[in-house]
């Protein structure tokens, strides 16, 4: 049976109770991170907890926990249950009561963990174009909300039509990131994603890219899209993955994805 930790205590997930008052239930006052575990070790972690850190001044719930004692817990936790390969799941939402105006800027923490392989090589995915809801330019929209609905509509939309995932739109137009993942695109060998003002989710997979490669934030259309030589999406649980279609369109070029989930199946195999 799996050990989560709950506010302030390690308790078996079947003693876990979350009250019908959770306040990111009933109106997504919260947020999460999800983190890679790798060789028993939280991969990126700093990048998690300084987009932790942003959630909580966003939302303005206070920033409960410093990065040596989270990373205390999550080791403790992995520990627990035995994992090796995998992930840990952060919840963190409002504590106390109020409606849409809370009475309290103080937090529930609730880590949980799953076992998994480490990275492997990834299929080249097929995405569609969801347009019929957009995503602000707000910071809400570079947090991990517990309100994620935008996503959660456009990935039934992409499984309803026949794609793997789908490319999510921003209130102007432009081409911001797919349902769980963010998304990059290569052209004549220069890579390129969308900046988080244009309000994409703050990815730490994004981060890593950005800080092992050369890339260009730049506003993107769908033409830019269709034009790219090359297009991939990044999440923290998957890493890089090719895109082979968007839409009409094909691409048979993956060197860039290649390159870079290798380097993270090295990392998993402790090379």
């Amino acid at each position: 049976m799996s050990i989560v930790f709950y506010n302030s205590e390690f308790i078996k997930e079947d003693d876990l109770v979350i009250r019908s008052s959770n306040r990111a239930l009933n109106y997504g006052d919260g947020f999460f991170e999800t983190i890679r575990i790798i060789n028993t070790k939280p991969f990126n972690f700093s990048a998690h907890y300084l987009r932790y850190c942003f959630a909580c001044s966003i939302l303005k719930i206070d920033c409960i926990v410093d990065e040596e004692s989270l990373l205390l817990l999550l080791n403790k936790l992995i520990k627990y249950n035995n994992i090796v390969n995998g992930s840990a799941k952060i919840h963190i939402s409002r504590s106390g009561a109020g409606k849409y105006l809370p009475n309290s800027t103080s937090a529930d923490i609730l880590i949980s963990s799953n076992a998994a392989t480490g990275f492997e090589k990834n299929t080249p995915i097929s995405l569609c174009v969801f347009s019929d809801e957009t995503k602000t330019k707000g910071k809400v929209s570079n947090i991990k909300s517990a309100n994620a609905l935008v996503s959660v509509l456009g990935a039934i939309n992409a499984k309803e039509n026949g794609f793997d995932n789908a490319i999510l739109m921003n209130t102007e137009g432009n081409c911001i990131e797919a349902t769980n993942s963010n998304i990059f695109l290569v052209k004549n060998e220069v890579i390129y994603t969308p900046p988080i003002t244009d309000g994409c989710v703050d990815g730490t997979m994004r981060t890593w890219v950005i800080q092992n490669f050369n890339v260009i934030e730049m506003s993107t259309s769908l033409t830019d899209i269709r034009d790219a030589n090359e297009v991939f999406i990044t999440n923290a649980i998957t890493g890089i993955t090719a895109v082979s279609m968007v839409e009409g369109t094909s691409f048979s070029n993956f060197n860039y994805s290649t390159k870079f989930q290798e380097k993270l199946v090295n990392l998993s195999l402790g090379l």
